[in-house]
This record gives structure tokens, C-alpha cells and sequence, in this order.
């Protein structure tokens, strides 16, 4: 398992975001992931005033790679932990090899949060694309 950590950390490192090993997501659900500052990193995010797919992140490659376990309420890449880590990371682990695969970039977007909301979650974010989606 410290092989598959050290290779998610190097995946981390590479694209400039935080490997999660001990978070949580919703409420209170366990889950191992990718993070950027306090939230988990978005892929086919939405606009929270029209509810669409952003432009530029119409690419269903990264949902369809979403391993058994990915966080269902959100599209982020988090993995939940159900009563085995070591399952989880194995899990975020071949997501990684895929998104590799692709050949992905992260990126910031807008939102597209207003008012209250832009207070409690900000109006940018930070996702994961193919790259050349834009």
C-alpha cells in the first residue's frame, strides 16, 4: 500500500493539488480524494445559478473512469471509505492511471455562484479536465 500512496502523492504533486487521505465528504462520510484549499476538486462542474455543465467540461472520459466507490452526490474526486482505506486508495489509484491516461489538466472556473452562496462556497472553483477541452 506505501507504493500506491507514494505513487497517488507523485500523481498530486505533478498537477499541483493535495492528495486527501483522511477526509470527509457531505455529511461526515469518510473518503480519501484529491483536494485544492478546504474543498475537493470538481470534474463536470456545474453552474450553481443554471445548473448546467460548464462550458469546456462536457467530457464524460473522467465520470465513466469514476471508480465503484466515487462520492455519488457530488462530482469531485473522492472516493468514499466504506470500512476499508485500503480498498478506497487502491480505487483513487487507478482513477489517477486513467485521468494519466487522458491527459488532464486542473484548472480554476467560475462558479457561477451569487450572493449567499458565493459567500459560503466562493465564486471560484477548481476542476479536473481533458486537456484541449477548453
Amino acid at each position: 500500500m506505501d507504493d500506491t500512496i507514494t505513487k497517488l502523492q507523485t500523481f498530486a504533486n505533478k498537477h499541483g493539488v493535495v492528495l486527501q487521505l483522511e477526509g470527509e465528504c457531505g455529511f461526515g462520510r469518510q473518503c480519501v480524494g484529491f483536494t485544492h484549499g478546504n474543498s475537493y476538486i470538481d470534474y463536470n462542474p456545474i453552474n450553481l445559478d443554471t445548473y448546467d455543465v460548464i462550458e469546456g467540461f462536457e467530457d464524460e472520459r473522467i465520470a465513466e473512469a469514476a471508480p465503484e466507490d466515487a462520492y455519488h452526490k457530488h462530482m469531485c474526486l473522492a472516493v468514499l471509505v466504506d470500512t476499508d482505506r485500503d480498498k478506497a486508495i487502491a480505487q483513487l489509484a487507478k482513477w489517477a492511471d486513467a485521468m494519466d491516461e487522458i491527459g488532464i489538466e486542473f484548472v480554476t472556473y467560475e462558479t457561477g455562484a451569487k450572493g449567499m452562496q458565493a459567500l459560503v462556497s466562493g465564486h471560484l472553483g477548481r476542476a479536473v479536465r481533458p486537456k484541449g477541452s477548453a
